[in-house]
């Protein structure tokens, strides 16, 4: 159902759905045309006016596969544990404002969402995708340090679909297991683990996901924002900036089969920060034979149309690093020295102008 205000809009812009709209308010007073309400998840949530109190009470009451949607107002939507998401073919979508939905701007530039689905205090993974055809948008999501952002648990979650978000890390002290989308969870079979989960032994099925329009905002020692594994990720139209400090891994594509295809993304950091590698193979091969000699799947990662810093550490190497050969190629891909002469050959071998291209592993 839709909800037009007396002005002839639509509450939120939101966008054309075939089922039912949950609406979840942040806190249990909120406005709507002026108008304050209560929040409860004693109502039944299908009106701005109803709305509900918190996104598990959403979940319940969503129907899988039906065509229906969760809808943030803005605000800060404090989470206690993680969000598992169980049911198929549902759609989480924060309300948008006319600066970012109607003249252009993008998450992908910096605008943050105004709905927040906040784990700081959980200390737990954030949203835990467990069913197929999943939509997420409009949302600036900050995790419980320590902690994954968002992670995949059963066998194969097709059809993942997530834009229009930012992951902001800098909240809390800085960790290396603070992570932002980590498809390296699917090695746990028996529960939430927590940090505990070994991200190099994955499932052989693989996930399909498509992510677009994002920023993955970074403080120094954090983990990837992107971990990839075993999974066809495609990833267009991304930011990964780092604030302050060196952000040692900013995308890591891990162990087990899937493809990786990325486009039209950038890596950036303000001022004396770094990123230190870019794009990250160490981890990347398909399995280990009986030898423990790693196997490699050739053309499993290319990136496209791709720009990325010049190195916080000019003796760390190439901002995409630790591929074997044959494993990623890099097309129209470039990184820059800042105007400094010390990175120009032959100081320093890695980057040579300021607009050079990055040659493929």
């Amino acid at each position: 159902m839709a909800f037009v205000t007396k002005y002839g809009t639509v509450f939120g812009h939101a966008p054309l759905q075939t089922g039912r709209i949950h609406f979840v308010a942040p806190a249990a007073s909120y406005t709507v045309d002026g108008r304050a309400y209560i929040a409860s998840d004693d109502n039944d949530g299908l009106s701005p006016e109803r709305a509900l109190l918190t996104l598990s009470q959403a979940l319940t009451n969503i129907t899988a596969s039906a065509g229906e949607a969760i809808y943030l107002f803005e605000g800060t939507h404090a989470q206690t544990a993680t969000l598992r998401v169980q049911k198929a073919g549902i759609t989480f979508i924060g309300q948008r404002s006319l600066s970012a939905s109607e003249v252009g701007a993008s998450a992908a530039l910096g605008v943050f969402p105004k709905p927040i689905i906040s784990f700081v205090g959980a200390a737990a993974p954030g949203v835990s995708i467990e069913a197929d055809n999943i939509e997420i948008s409009n949302v600036t999501l900050r995790p419980a340090p320590g902690f994954s952002t968002v992670i995949f648990r059963n066998s194969s979650p097709d059809n993942f679909y997530m834009h229009d978000y930012v992951i902001v890390f800098t909240r809390g002290q800085p960790a290396l297991a603070t992570i932002g989308i980590d498809f390296g969870y699917r090695a746990d079979t028996a529960g939430l683990a927590g940090t505990a989960i070994g991200r190099n032994a994955q499932t052989t099925q693989r996930a399909t996901a498509f992510l677009a329009n994002f920023s993955i905002v970074s403080g120094g020692a954090y983990g990837p924002g992107i971990l990839t594994a075993t999974a066809d990720v495609t990833v267009v139209g991304g930011r990964f900036h780092n604030r302050a400090g060196a952000w040692a891994t900013a995308f890591a594509v891990a162990t087990g089969t899937g493809y990786v295809f990325i486009k039209a993304c950038d890596w950036t950091a303000q001022g004396t920060t770094g990123i230190g590698i870019c794009l990250d193979g160490t981890n990347s091969h398909v399995n280990e034979n009986s030898s423990s000699s790693k196997q490699f799947l050739s053309n499993k990662v290319a990136a496209y149309d791709c720009r990325f810093p010049f190195p916080w550490n000019p003796d760390s190497g190439s901002p995409v690093d630790n591929w074997p050969t044959g494993v990623i190629s890099l097309v129209e891909c470039y990184a820059g020295n800042n105007g400094n002469p010390a990175l120009l050959p032959p100081t320093y071998k890695g980057i040579a102008s300021v607009y050079q291209t990055v040659a493929s592993a």
